[in-house]
């Protein structure tokens, strides 16, 4: 990637940037083919009231085809910018939107500017960050297809997040100045994770479904020179209940 600086410096500017073509051709039609072979398999998760069906296991079941997405070479010069070592796979999601689709206004890490609050009370804590990667499976053209963020919405924190409200959010969200995206199929929308943003089908009969893998940074990456071996993650936050 000859621009990767210009890139990162677009991803901190503006919370998203868009690399065109990360995907082939060959390889967009072959990861769209297997998720709608997951739909007929029946892997989907639910499909939900907005329109959104969505499969959460395609890595474990599918590991050859999902796999390749993670920290793909396409993407990697940026998820290695923003994150060097400290990059980890949160989750790989994919989804499929059957009928009409409009999504909610949401926000991937909704507890981002609570955590940064928290981080700042104690003497060595680190606020948690995320990175969203979204590969799209086909052409979402004017008329078609979109997605849009909040502009700048990675700078401020929106209100009616604490308690949540999300009426009061989603109707803060429509009232800010947007940009709206027309990804092609093959293109990868890449993302602080704590940017409002929303998808939508323009045409009802449009085929839209799409790939999302979430990345999170972690201080004590995998082979850190340590006396000690890690034993997992769930369950390891002895204070995180309290």
């Amino acid at each position: 990637m000859p621009d990767a600086g210009n890139k990162l410096d677009q991803l901190e500017r503006d919370g998203f940037v868009v690399v065109e073509g990360a995907l082939s051709p060959d390889a967009t039609d072959h990861v769209r083919g297997r998720i709608e072979h997951a739909r007929e398999m029946g892997w989907e998760e639910g499909l939900n009231e907005v329109g959104n069906m969505w499969f959460d296991t395609l890595l474990q079941r599918e590991p050859d085809t999902f796999g390749p997405l993670v920290g793909h070479e396409s993407i990697r010069p940026l998820l290695e910018g923003m994150m060097g070592k400290q990059c980890q796979l949160r989750s790989l999601r994919c989804h499929i939107n059957p009928g009409a689709y409009l999504q909610e206004w949401h926000m991937d890490f909704y507890g981002y500017w609570e955590e940064e609050r928290e981080a700042a009370k104690y003497r060595l804590t680190v606020p948690p960050v995320g990175v969203n990667t979204t590969f799209f499976m086909q052409d979402n053209d004017p008329g078609d297809g979109h997605l849009k963020f909040v502009k700048e919405g990675h700078l401020r924190e929106p209100p009616h997040l604490h308690p949540m409200d999300r009426p009061g959010f989603e109707a803060w969200c429509e009232a800010q100045e947007h940009v709206v995206l027309h990804p092609k199929a093959g293109d990868c929308v890449v993302f602080q994770s704590h940017i409002p943003h929303q998808g939508a089908k323009e045409r009802d009969d449009m085929e839209r479904s799409n790939t999302v893998i979430h990345y999170q940074l972690t201080p004590m990456y995998e082979g850190v020179w340590h006396v000690s071996r890690p034993i997992g993650y769930e369950g390891t936050f002895p204070f995180a209940g309290s």
